[in-house]
């Protein structure tokens, strides 16, 4: 039994697919399984056609006219849903973890030393 082989047209389709859901915030480990679902391809292939997305994504970072605004907020957005996902499941290390990412990039200030209950010499003050 052969199997049909996969033609441009659809590989380029597939790459792209997975570049629009990397774009959305998608995981790598979640869009691999996506991607064996919705094309019906093995994990192997699966993990193939999103390793030459995201390479393809990156790509498109080192083109001079990124918006680096739009890539701050995709990224946030990003730790806002992983956030929001990891509360649901009660993986609460993980939304502290995110929650402080997010703080630093937009640097609101909690991370700095000013901050009332953040001491440099390991003492907190509690009330």
């Amino acid at each position: 039994m052969t199997r049909k082989r996969v033609t441009k047209e659809e590989k380029a389709q597939r790459q792209h697919w997975a570049v629009s859901q990397i774009d959305k915030g998608v995981g790598f480990s979640e869009l691999t399984s996506l991607t064996a679902e919705t094309w019906g391809v093995s994990r192997r292939q699966a993990r193939t056609v999103v390793k030459e997305a995201h390479k393809e994504w990156l790509d498109a970072f080192n083109d001079q006219d990124i918006n680096q605004r739009d890539l701050l907020f995709q990224c946030l957005g990003r730790l806002e849903r992983t956030a929001r996902k990891a509360e649901e499941s009660g993986n609460y290390a993980c939304v502290i973890g995110a929650v402080a990412q997010m703080n630093r990039m937009m640097a609101l200030g909690a991370d700095q030393a000013g901050f009332r209950g953040h001491r440099h010499n390991g003492h907190y003050c509690r009330r």
